[in-house]
């Protein structure tokens, strides 16, 4: 059936993901299957299930069975469950074993919600037609990556998925793991987008990294990935008192990517001849160069021009005398692109919150 999460162009007919697509907007307004995890009834979908959910039960089960977690920072918290759940040390076990059971039970539950799309979950979220709840139900796969799908903590999530899943009497999507999704979206641009035998710089702009590379495609495979050092996103608030302040961010923001960028190709080129296409993942619901202006910390930039890949195109052409083109991706979008060849399916990345990205996308 037709992806209704899909919109086209009218500029150049290619297709992009409209932000109606976000689960980070669902509300659980009915459990699909009681006995289970029942407080979470009446929860957002990333208080249900998010990095940072997961970091605070952490804290909470470790206090209740005596762990000692001093010296050990908060983002390192979802690895160290990871390797606990083989650990010699009785205690940290038993904490990761709980944590992991209670999480992936909650995942399962929102599958199966999506799965099920109950009446009141419906009307819980009226910008969702009957169209897209049906297209969640003709899914066959659901691909998880980013770092809450890696190694043992997602192979024991999609033990807790299927089991939920059986328990309900309901038919399972397929679970598809993918555990190094660290450059994921960056791969998904480059095997889509980048012309055969050539090299191009490729970032991936998230909220709270900028990841960069530069890849190298030839025989229509990629062949070569040289990836540079990560940076902080910086200047990435979203609310502000009032216009004067917003902008002065999004000016801000704007030179830090432009010095970024500019520094990232210029080491790039002492590794190989640089494409003047410069490929771009980034965390906003984009197309055609135009970013939406209502969501996360980069829609600040649509202040600068209506198309904001043309703003980056112009600096980026005068720092570097060459006539530099960017291509603005929606970050989960691009990582679906890498999974092309999955019909029927959504790639989720689990992490601050959902990303969501579907396969069937053609960005022409």
């Amino acid at each position: 059936m037709k992806n209704p999460f899909v919109s086209v162009s009218e500029i150049d007919q290619t297709e992009y993901l409209s932000e109606r697509c976000s689960l980070n907007r669902m509300v659980l307004k009915k459990l699909p299957l009681y006995g289970i995890e029942d407080e979470i009834e009446g929860m957002t979908f990333p208080e249900i299930f998010s990095t940072p959910a997961l970091i605070a039960e952490v804290h909470a089960v470790s206090r209740q069975l005596g762990v000692d977690l001093s010296g050990k920072p908060d983002y390192l918290l979802p690895q160290m469950v990871d390797e606990s759940l083989h650990s010699d040390n009785a205690r940290y076990r038993q904490m990761a074993k709980r944590v992991v059971k209670k999480f992936g039970n909650r995942l399962g539950l929102l599958l199966l919600t999506l799965k099920t799309g109950e009446r009141e979950n419906r009307l819980g979220r009226g910008d969702w037609d009957d169209d897209c709840w049906a297209y969640w139900r003709s899914l066959d796969t659901v691909i998880l990556t980013g770092g809450l799908a890696s190694s043992m903590l997602g192979r024991r999530f999609k033990e807790c998925i299927h089991t939920i899943f059986d328990t309900a009497r309901v038919k399972a999507y397929r679970i598809v793991l993918f555990d190094n999704g660290s450059y994921i979206g960056m791969m998904g641009l480059a095997q889509q987008l980048m012309r055969d035998d050539s090299a191009s710089l490729v970032l991936d702009l998230g909220h709270t990294g900028c990841k960069r590379a530069v890849i190298r495609k030839s025989g229509g495979e990629l062949t070569e990935f040289i990836p540079q050092d990560s940076l902080p996103s910086l200047y990435m608030q979203s609310r502000f008192d009032n216009e004067e302040e917003k902008r002065a961010a999004a000016l801000r923001l704007h030179r830090y990517l432009v010095n970024t960028i500019t520094a990232s190709y210029r080491v790039g080129q002492t590794a190989a001849s640089l494409s003047d296409t410069v490929l771009i993942s980034i965390a906003n619901y984009t197309h055609n160069g135009i970013l939406n202006s209502r969501r996360g910390g980069y829609a600040k930039l649509s202040l600068l021009g209506s198309d904001y890949a043309k703003v980056l195109e112009e600096d980026l052409s005068g720092e570097l005398h060459r006539d530099i083109k960017i291509r603005l991706v929606h970050d989960s979008t691009a990582s679906a692109l890498y999974f092309s060849d999955y019909e029927r399916s959504a790639c989720i990345t689990l992490g601050t919150g959902f990303g969501v990205g579907f396969t069937d996308i053609n960005l022409g």
